[in-house]
């Protein structure tokens, strides 16, 4: 791959996996990169069987949380932002509710990494649900801490448009009537742990066979 350095760290700072941004990637160990998204996949696929994202996003984010903790991720104290009538900017809303867990650099990365995918059409137009009455994305910044340790920040973002039947720019939300959930919830995973499980992990999501699209950003 053109964007992996020869001793397999990886360049790109952020990943477009279906409808899950990561970023944080620039720098990270290509094994550990694997191993974070082996365990979004396998997190997404069982929460999927659980609950639908889409009409019932509290419980959805719970079982999705609950994964990461059964592949011996930590987590902190979730967080929840629901707003019944919501105008405005969702870039704006998302970054009131994580700023606490994230530092500038982050905040400064996600920005620019958010406004690469407004200008990007064609990757755009892949999302889905962004041009129907529910929409759902995940943004989940990824991090080192300064023992080797793997961090993330985890969020699902659901809104549902209604009276909306056209669709609108991707982060600003002109109408009232649109309804606003933001879960947000930090984890994290020691190196020692994530170096036992990750064989493991990788296994469980060969074998589903699942199918994800991924795009550099």
């Amino acid at each position: 791959m053109d964007n992996v350095l020869a001793e397999g760290v990886i360049e790109h700072d952020a990943l477009m996996i279906n409808n899950v941004l990561l970023t944080g990637t620039a720098g990270q160990a290509v094994a550990d990169n694997g191993f974070v998204k082996n365990c979004i996949f396998l997190a997404q696929h069982g929460a999927d069987k659980v609950a639908r994202s889409e009409t019932q996003p509290g419980p959805w984010f719970d079982h999705y949380a609950g994964m990461f903790w059964s592949m011996d991720w930590t987590l902190a104290e979730p967080v929840e932002y629901i707003k019944p009538q919501f105008s405005g900017s969702l870039k704006q809303a998302w970054l009131k509710v994580a700023r606490p867990y994230l530092t500038s650099a982050q905040i400064a990365q996600i920005e620019s990494v958010l406004g690469k995918l407004e200008n990007d059409a064609e990757l755009l137009a892949k999302i889905a649900g962004l041009s129907g009455k529910v929409f759902g994305f995940n943004i989940v910044p990824v991090s080192y801490k300064p023992n080797g340790d793997l961090e993330m920040v985890v969020s699902h973002i659901r809104l549902i448009k209604l009276g909306i039947t056209t669709p609108y720019l991707f982060w600003t939300i002109d109408q009232s009537r649109s309804q606003l959930d933001i879960r947000i919830r930090r984890l994290e995973i020691k190196r020692r742990d994530m170096d036992a499980i990750r064989q493991r992990v990788e296994e469980a999501t060969r074998a589903l066979a699942l199918k994800f699209s991924e795009y550099e950003l």
